[in-house]
């Protein structure tokens, strides 16, 4: 694995947090989040590799079990990678529009 994109401690707002609310506002935010990342390292030119820090155990289990992320574990014990073939998989089940406008 070359260069990527760094993801660190990617979570969602309190609104769609399912540990902190039962009525959560919008589904499948992290997996967009993961899409934008994904995105970003492929118009960076890194083919849409990218790695990151899960903040908890929990977390890298489902970044593990939802993108077929590998744990890495070098330079912190929830150290993850996900590779170009995932990203691309990602960032078709999670697609969105990019745009520049503030809400």
């Amino acid at each position: 694995m070359g260069r990527n994109v760094f993801l660190c401690f990617l979570c969602t707002s309190p609104d769609n947090n399912k540990l902190l609310t039962d009525d959560i506002r919008y589904l499948g935010v992290g997996g967009h989040l993961f899409a934008i990342a994904a995105q970003k390292s492929v118009d960076y030119g890194y083919d849409g590799y990218m790695y990151g820090f899960a903040a908890n155990k929990e977390l890298l289990d489902h970044y593990v079990e939802t993108f077929n992320g590998e744990v890495i574990g070098v330079l912190h014990p929830y150290q993850f990678a996900i590779d170009e073939v995932n990203a691309k998989k990602i960032m078709e089940v999670y697609d969105y529009d990019w745009t520049d406008e503030e809400i």
